[in-house]
């Protein structure tokens, strides 16, 4: 087999999958208008990655919170009926 040819086949399908690559970025930069979108996505992408529960994480810490506020509350209020 000639290594010539096989590096250019493999030099070309390079060109090509490099090519579509490109209009695809540039298509999709154009409809989200400078492209800064996607270092945007890319930057809470990561962000997620690292903390995948961050949300669910404040949320639970927020019921955490009021029940302990509740339970002080009702407790409080039980002393009170007490006396």
């Amino acid at each position: 087999m000639d290594y010539s040819k096989a590096a250019l086949v493999i030099f070309i399908t390079l060109v090509i999958v490099i090519g579509f690559n490109v209009v695809i970025y540039f298509s999709y930069s154009k409809r989200n208008g400078s492209g800064g979108g996607s270092v945007d996505m890319l930057r809470s992408a990561f962000k997620r990655a690292r903390n995948p529960w961050e949300i669910e994480d404040s949320n639970l810490k927020e019921l955490s919170e009021r029940v302990a506020e509740l339970k002080k509350d009702a407790h409080k209020n039980q002393e009170d009926t007490l006396n």
